[in-house]
């Protein structure tokens, strides 16, 4: 009688589909400064962009109903010339960014705004992820459906209860080793002022292409 064994793949979720599609941004989480491993190990703090994919849907719980897919992208928090996220962004935006206007760019204004995504699949062991590869400005004449998922934000370094209870339990686990959260927690609590409101870069419209 045969043996024989599964050839990767063995993972039972429903990821992206590999193309390019219209999206939204709806989540944007600050995960802290954490030590790094691989290649460039050290301390660094990273955010991580989450994007659904309305016009791509799937019935992930029998019952619940169709939802879109989404995929994700967490960078290292640095808008320098050579940085992933700037480069990321500045493709979104379909043109570059000004350095003076980089260095006070708030990404938080990126919430709900459209794009392109270009997704491909990646396998490492027995699980196939669904990576994103480019973004771009939504096509002249395409509009991106309205959003499905509740937009959320959420900083480590201006910590909002609510907005972290929303968070999966293995993300708020990554947050609380950050150091920005250890820092919070060891200290009295201090109200936040608020911060000034930053000029629009993206546009009135939510699918207006970035600057």
């Amino acid at each position: 009688m045969a043996l024989t064994a599964p050839v990767g793949n063995n993972t039972s979720r429903a990821i992206a589909p590999e193309g390019a599609f219209a999206a939204r941004c709806y989540q944007i989480v600050d995960l802290g400064t954490t030590m790094q491993t691989g290649q460039f190990p050290g301390k660094k703090r990273k955010v991580q962009f989450i994007f659904e994919l309305p016009t791509e849907l799937h019935e992930f719980e029998k019952g619940e109903g169709l939802k879109p897919f989404y995929a994700r992208s967490i960078y290292n928090l640095s808008m320098n010339s050579k940085s992933v996220l700037r480069r990321d962004i500045e493709s979104w935006a379909g043109k570059k960014m000004p350095d003076d206007f980089a260095a006070k760019f708030d990404i938080f204004t990126l919430l709900g705004k459209a794009c392109m995504l270009n997704i491909t699949h990646v396998t490492k062991g027995d699980a196939t992820y669904a990576n994103i590869i480019g973004m771009s400005p939504l096509p002249k004449g395409l509009v991106c459906p309205p959003a499905f998922n509740e937009p959320l934000v959420y900083n480590t370094e201006d910590h909002d209860e609510v907005a972290f209870l929303k968070l999966p339990e293995f993300i708020r686990d990554k947050i609380k080793i950050s150091d920005e959260y250890i820092k919070r927690i060891s200290q009295p609590f201090t109200p936040n002022v608020g911060a000034p409101v930053q000029e629009a870069w993206l546009g009135e419209s939510e699918d207006e292409a970035p600057f």
